[in-house]
């Protein structure tokens, strides 16, 4: 099979111009139309004896080629794609050429690639650190999380409703006078001031007292998930119940011993240790994006619109999965926070193409410096799955393998390992915040080691 590459002047486009031996794709035609012949009926002819020339009569010969050709034609294609070494990133254009009886089958590919990647300064990068050390907010932010864990509701007699009270209520709702669905509930347990409810009708429940009935009046926000209560003002019948006071306790030995330890001094380093972890983490990965979106400001690159949409429709696929494991279709996750999928799509657009940028970037490093995966690298992921699935190796490799996976799986592990092989080549520079609290350390250190001499 002869293959010819012409790259043609619209950006990232390409022209692939193939060859197929006769005698190849007369061997399709002859399997076609033997499977033609299986299925006619035609009067004195034996099934599956029938001669070309009269399936050629009855079909026609036209019809005949075209069946071998669009069964022939998905193969051809892939070993053009594997011989140019094209990568495409979209459905290609497919014009036939030459088609004749006893002459080579010749087509046309037009297609999308992958954009080349010119890349900017790599090596060195300098990027910083975030800290890694707990501020006394995020410390007494935890604590306050906690109290509120255990707080306790009391009730309260002898004043009106305040922002911060629970309070049981009974509520009727009505639009245009008549009621509608979940408009109405009785003795719902309501924090004011959370804003469970629409805006306007929590802020009308402060100074009511035990045992009032009122009557309020509210709008549904323009973009509301129902369309039929979007924008429409709805009137509420209120009867509240019972007001209950939240009393948070203090932070002592014993509020610490509640919590599971035995002193105060034990929860809050208990605290900080957790804190500390999750802002190492959070910080290994700020420093992988950061060096990643560096790199990608300082390279030249001209993306193709099909390559953002692809990534947006990946994105709305991930946003679909996340949904089902909370028991939802996408559609009444959308209906639920009032967009559609073409708001995602504008919303996302930049997102996406910073995205694809990144990881075209990263792929064109990978190349530049041969970083590749061995097969170990790729079955030790496999183990990761087969173990998270609670299956057998080579089943779940067998798996990867009949989905075609496996390409995809090293690609992603490429990627993963060249922005490793990054991150070990940039210059990291600490925080402020970081100097700061390790000079405080090694201050206690010296501190510490002049009372013990």
């Amino acid at each position: 099979m002869k293959v010819e590459v012409q790259k043609l002047e619209e950006k990232n486009t390409i022209l692939l111009k193939v060859e197929v031996p006769a005698d190849r794709f007369s061997e399709v035609l002859d399997k076609t139309y033997k499977k033609i012949a299986n299925q006619l009926v035609i009067p004195g002819f034996r099934k599956g004896r029938i001669p070309k020339p009269v399936i050629d009569s009855r079909v026609g010969k036209r019809s005949v080629q075209e069946e071998a050709l669009q069964s022939a034609l998905p193969q051809y294609y892939i070993e053009a794609l594997q011989d140019s070494k094209v990568e495409p990133v979209d459905q290609p254009k497919i014009d036939i050429v030459q088609m004749e009886e006893g002459k080579p089958l010749k087509f046309t590919a037009t297609v999308v690639v992958t954009p080349e990647v010119k890349l900017g300064e790599y090596k060195g990068v300098e990027v910083e650190k975030l800290s890694t050390e707990p501020t006394d907010e995020e410390i007494s932010h935890q604590i306050e999380s906690l109290r509120e864990s255990f707080a306790t509701l009391e009730l309260v007699e002898d004043r009106a409703a305040n922002d911060g009270d629970f309070v049981l209520i009974d509520f009727e709702g009505f639009v245009d006078g008549k009621p509608f669905e979940g408009g109405s509930a009785n003795d719902y347990l309501l924090e004011i001031g959370s804003e469970t409810f629409i805006p306007g009708f929590e802020e009308q429940l402060v100074g009511m007292k035990k045992g009032e009935a009122k009557e309020i009046t509210v709008t549904f926000p323009d973009d509301y998930g129902s369309e039929e209560l979007a924008g429409k003002e709805a009137k509420f019948k209120i009867s509240l119940k019972e007001i209950k006071e939240k009393k948070l306790q203090e932070v002592d030995d014993d509020f610490a011993k509640q919590v599971g330890f035995d002193t105060v001094d034990e929860l809050q380093s208990d605290i900080k240790e957790k804190i500390r972890e999750v802002k190492k983490k959070l910080a290994e990965s700020s420093i992988k994006s950061a060096v990643v979106e560096k790199i990608a400001d300082s390279s030249e690159l001209d993306i193709p619109e099909v390559m953002i949409e692809n990534e947006i429709d990946d994105m709305i696929d991930d946003l679909a999965r996340d949904a089902r494991r909370q028991g939802m279709e996408l559609d009444q996750y959308l209906n639920l926070v009032g967009k559609t999928k073409e708001d995602l799509k504008n919303e996302w657009r930049d997102r996406a193409r910073n995205r694809v940028r990144g990881r075209l970037v990263v792929e064109a490093v990978a190349k530049a410096e041969n970083i590749e995966v061995t097969p170990e690298e790729v079955d030790n992921e496999v183990k990761k799955a087969a173990e998270a699935a609670g299956r057998d190796f080579e089943e779940v490799k067998q798996i990867f393998t009949m989905r075609g996976s496996l390409g995809e799986l090293k690609k992603r592990l490429i990627i993963s390992k060249t922005i490793d092989w990054l991150v070990e080549h940039a210059k990291i520079k600490e925080s402020s915040n970081e100097k700061a609290s390790s000079k405080q350390e090694e201050k206690e250190k010296i501190q510490g080691d002049k009372g013990t001499e």
